[in-house]
């Protein structure tokens, strides 16, 4: 059986010594002989650690802050830390609980003591972790179920409402890309990746009020009356109140409340013009805002019993000429920013099973993402064995022979950047190569997530990347840059916090054939170079000139 493994950290010789000979016979050991060490070794390797112990007072970094470096990045939810020192001080002992060490340990050592405190730790740490993961798991299931009871509520309300059954599907997905491209565009509303989760799956009871709407009027063909219409209004107030109504401890659960929130307003609209209670602006919950622009597009691109589906342009252009009623225009922004994505991941779920999984639905478009590409399609889902050819497959973007065979010859492009890592062979050499292929998968799926369906990111060389825009204004394509910049910059890797990724980018924007662009993008990302995680743009046939970014 494979020996736990324990790294020691500790500056004098003699203790790490001592300790050695206490422990080795049972566990791996290893050993650090500073703070620093210690957290470059574990930011390596610190899967392969049970536990820490870690002697306060050393040189570089002492063993508070090494705890509390620890803790910042919740290495301890993987290993246990135990303190050891000659000062067992009142004062010491708190602190480092406070910190999130496990244990205590006073010099000197007896050596059966710290035998029974280690075997102890690692026997409780182990159970906590396995209780940790029971917890989890049965989160999870309280989830799903949650989703499937949604489902199930919505589904009726879509038979009653002789809808195509895809209604929540889709207002399921728009939400979630809104979402996140609010995230992406501002802070305002500090949305974590669980709220995005929570209002995406409360959105499915948007409707859930139309139960007690007649079919008579629900399905009525063609155009209602003044009264039907103030009817079918009062869904909105009575799906609010058939949530208000449940058990008191289950109204305060965060999937009701949002939920509830998202009934009563997701027809109030920014300008103070819609109902239940012509919320006007902010006062109307986030959630709602998004929900009603979600419900409002497919609505329109969605067949009725009562109307013909409108095209996405017609949808978007009647959105944004204000024809539906008034929307938050940052969100206006959003929708604008993923039109391309929503149109083509919104065709995939129509063609598949209503009962098809969601993220199964995400997955598949991220796939068709990297395969499609405007006038540029040329991968159908029969023929995928094609990615040998064009897909890098470290960072699954586009490969430089896609570039040299589909872009070489191109006179059609709107605009080109060229993307250099910074400090690359630094992180090769001093995190190794797998980090540094960690660092280049990373920063491949950043940029796609910064960029439209059809602009084409291939990787061009070892820590080159090139991407080729059609039809992009200039001031997105701007904005689009600086977003690939800024998200780079903030990007953590877990195991290694501590790595600072960056990258600098050139652009040329304007016509051209691919090597005056190429050419001009290159001179313009070696500018950036100059003083690393810049953007550089110059813009051909115009007066702009260059314009630099910080």
């Amino acid at each position: 059986m494979e020996k736990q493994k324990i790294l020691i950290v500790d500056d004098s010789k003699m203790n790490r010594a001592l300790l050695i000979d206490i422990l080795e016979e049972q566990y791996d050991v290893a050993e650090a002989e500073n703070g620093a060490e210690a957290i470059s070794l574990l930011s390596r390797h610190r899967t392969d650690y049970s536990l820490l112990l870690l002697d306060i007072m050393m040189p570089e970094m002492d063993g508070f802050e090494v705890l509390a470096y620890i803790n910042k990045y919740h290495w301890n939810d993987t290993l246990a830390v135990i303190m050891i020192s000659a000062d067992d001080s009142h004062a010491n002992i708190k602190l480092a609980y406070d910190l999130g060490a496990f244990d205590y340990i006073s010099r000197p050592f007896d050596s059966t003591i710290v035998q029974r405190r280690i075997s102890n730790t690692m026997l409780l740490y182990a159970r906590q972790q396995r209780l940790e993961k029971i917890i989890a798991e049965q989160f999870h299931e309280q989830e799903n179920n949650n989703r499937l009871m949604i489902s199930i509520l919505s589904h009726i309300v879509e038979f009653r409402n002789g809808e195509s059954g895809l209604h929540i599907l889709h207002v399921n997905t728009i939400t979630k890309y809104l979402l996140k491209q609010l995230v992406r565009l501002t802070d305002q509303y500090s949305l974590s990746k669980a709220d995005i989760s929570l209002i995406s799956t409360a959105s499915g009871l948007h409707d859930i009020g139309k139960i007690s709407i007649s079919d008579t009027i629900l399905n009525k063909h063609g155009r209602l009356t003044s009264e039907e219409f103030e009817v079918i209004k009062t869904h909105s107030m009575i799906g609010a109140n058939m949530l208000l109504d449940l058990p008191i401890e289950q109204q305060e659960a965060p999937l009701v409340k949002v939920a509830s929130e998202i009934c009563r307003w997701h027809h109030e609209r920014y300008d103070g013009n819609g109902y239940p209670d012509g919320l006007k602006g902010e006062e109307i919950p986030i959630a709602a805002q998004v929900v009603a622009l979600a419900d409002v597009y497919d609505a329109l691109t969605s067949e009725r019993c009562y109307k013909k589906a409108y095209s996405h342009e017609e949808a978007l252009k009647m959105i944004l000429e204000g024809q539906c009623g008034a929307f938050n225009p940052i969100l206006l922004r959003c929708l604008q920013e993923i039109a391309d994505t929503l149109e083509s991941e919104l065709m995939d779920i129509s063609s598949e099973q209503e009962t098809e999984n969601i993220q199964n639905i995400r997955n598949k478009i991220d796939y068709d993402r990297l395969f499609s590409y405007e006038k540029y399609t040329f991968l159908s889902r029969k023929q995928k064995d094609l990615q040998l050819l064009y897909i890098d497959s470290l960072t699954s973007v586009y490969n430089r022979r896609y570039y040299d065979e589909h872009f070489q010859d191109a006179d059609d492009i709107q605009a080109m950047v060229i993307i250099d890592v910074d400090n690359f062979k630094y992180i090769n050499d001093n995190y190794g190569r797998d980090a540094g292929d960690i660092v280049l998968q990373r920063i491949a799926q950043t940029v796609l997530s910064c960029v439209r369906k059809t602009d084409a990111v291939i990787r061009y060389g070892g820590d080159e990347f090139v991407i080729i825009f059609f039809s992009i204004p200039p001031d997105i394509f701007e904005k689009k840059l600086e977003r690939i910049r800024h998200s780079v910059d903030s990007l953590i890797i877990d195991d290694c916090p501590e790595l600072h990724m960056s990258v600098s980018l050139g652009g040329s924007y304007g016509s051209g054939t691919t090597k005056k662009l190429f050419k001009a993008a290159d001179n313009m990302m070696y500018q950036s170079k100059n003083t690393k995680n810049k953007v550089t743009i110059c813009f051909l046939n115009e007066d702009k000139g260059s314009r630099y970014f910080i």
